[in-house]
């Protein structure tokens, strides 16, 4: 009586069903690079998060870009001597007057949002090897990129009424007087934004991290 080759367990019949049921299943599509990541690996232990180098290199770009932002708005004051004419009879005065960023909520919000992305990045660099972490992380990086850009357009709105005034309600301009302080606010405006855009290629990136990485797909 012949026996029976295929032998029951692992090597056996295991194999071969799971070889058969991978042939109707259609499986000769191999896994995608991220289902290591998703399904985890090494004895049911949850694989670590990639780490991508561009990824990281951005995100410590828009940290210390932010962190720029801030300390030069936060920073910024200047003093300068008005003359004030009261009457055609009298010498003009001599006032110092202060402009100061904590003076204009636009600033104000401009400091504080920052600060807030700024942060934001030290934790995300952080948990960048969470598995767990990276939904929240693209949820904090688009709360952040609008964050930053609402804050740009608050203080670029602020700085061009400083430089040109407004004719139509009488507003003059100031940055004739307070030159240096309205340099300094430009420049933190212009650093914020490039963190901005940073990190909308920072959400991209990872968008399309997550996209490669999915067996959906």
């Amino acid at each position: 009586m012949e026996t029976s080759r295929v032998k029951p367990g692992l090597n056996g019949v295991g194999v071969g069903v799971g070889v058969g049921m991978g042939s109707v299943n259609g499986s000769s599509r191999r896994p995608g690079p991220g289902y290591g990541y998703y399904m985890g690996s090494g004895g049911g232990r949850a694989a670590q998060a990639p780490v991508d180098g561009c990824s990281v290199a951005l995100r410590v770009f828009v940290l210390a870009s932010t962190l720029v932002s801030a300390v030069v708005m936060g920073v910024d004051r200047q003093t300068s001597t008005i003359r004030i004419t009261i009457s055609d009879t009298l010498p003009p005065l001599e006032v110092p007057l202060t402009a100061n960023w904590s003076y204009s909520s636009a600033f104000v919000y401009f400091v504080v949002a920052n600060a807030m992305v700024c942060l934001f990045s030290a934790a995300a660099l952080a948990a960048c090897r969470s598995r767990a972490a990276m939904v929240p992380v693209m949820v904090g990086d688009l709360l952040a990129l609008a964050l930053l850009y609402s804050a740009v357009g608050a203080a670029a709105e602020f700085g061009i009424l400083g430089e040109r005034g407004n004719s139509h309600v009488r507003w003059a301009k100031v940055c004739n007087v307070y030159g240096r302080f309205c340099e300094r606010a430009m420049a933190a405006v212009i650093v914020s934004l490039i963190a901005a855009f940073a990190n909308l290629v920072l959400l991209m990136l990872n968008i399309l991290t997550i996209h490669k990485s999915s067996s959906y797909y």
